[in-house]
């Protein structure tokens, strides 16, 4: 039966806290872990809360880089510039394709520091996040999915679906946090920002609520006024001369 596993979702309570804004469990929780697809805005946005954290808190963040899946707009990228932010980027260097340990990730995580784990949509990286199950279960932590309905694999719920189970199988949790990220790139328009919401609010109708979603800085008010959701706005630092 269509949407099955999404009614099974509700039922075991699948979607966590959906009740609060992430600006509230950014001041309730120390480790956080982002998934999502590539294209989704996954290393953006963790780079932001990152560069959020480590301003509002004073304390250090360390941003572990486990994106396995592609060769741009990584995290890792920005470790030079993020220092002087209070923010330690750590990453592994591959060999051609072969997936690789990222070392003092649990040391991390039982640390007075805010660690966030940015693992991409490969399994390979969430069945490394699994060895920390213990830890990411504990309620100061938070796995955060990130949907962005303008991507393929997010079009409906089934596709959905299919990447939530695969990858928090991988990781061995069994509970999640929708956070929204409507865009079709550096252009997006607030009218596209706003029609991506409501696409999110289709796609989970009936199984939760989404109430937070980023969206880019220059368009933050005119966005904000035209929502109930909680906005996180983001700056754009994973640019490329390449991109228009």
């Amino acid at each position: 039966m269509r949407n099955s596993c999404f009614c099974r979702y509700k039922s075991m309570g699948l979607f966590y806290e959906a009740d609060k804004t992430f600006e509230r469990l950014m001041d309730e929780k120390k480790n956080f872990v982002f998934i999502g697809e590539a294209g989704s805005g996954k290393s953006e946005i963790v780079l932001n809360i990152a560069n959020k954290l480590a301003q509002k808190s004073g304390r250090q963040v360390d941003l572990f880089d486990l994106d396995q899946t592609k060769p741009l707009y990584r995290s890792r990228d920005m470790q030079n510039d993020f220092a002087g932010r209070g923010v330690n980027i750590i990453y592994q260097e591959q060999y051609l394709d072969a997936p690789v340990m990222v070392g003092g990730v649990r040391v991390s995580l039982v640390s007075d520091h805010y660690t966030l784990l940015d693992i991409g949509g490969g399994h390979q990286a969430a069945k490394f996040a699994g060895a920390y199950s213990d830890l990411l279960s504990k309620d100061d932590a938070v796995p955060v999915y990130i949907v962005n309905p303008y991507r393929p694999w997010t079009k409906d719920v089934d596709s959905i679906d299919g990447t939530m189970r695969h990858i928090l199988g991988s990781m061995r949790l069994d509970h999640i946090y929708i956070l929204g990220n409507p865009n079709l790139g550096y252009s997006t328009s607030v009218n596209e920002f706003m029609e991506g919401l409501n696409r999110i609010d289709e796609l989970f109708d009936g199984y939760t609520v989404v109430n937070s979603a980023c969206v880019r800085r220059d368009i933050f008010d005119e966005a904000q006024a035209g929502t109930d959701k909680s906005l996180v706005p983001l700056d754009l630092f994973l640019t490329y001369s390449w991109v228009d």
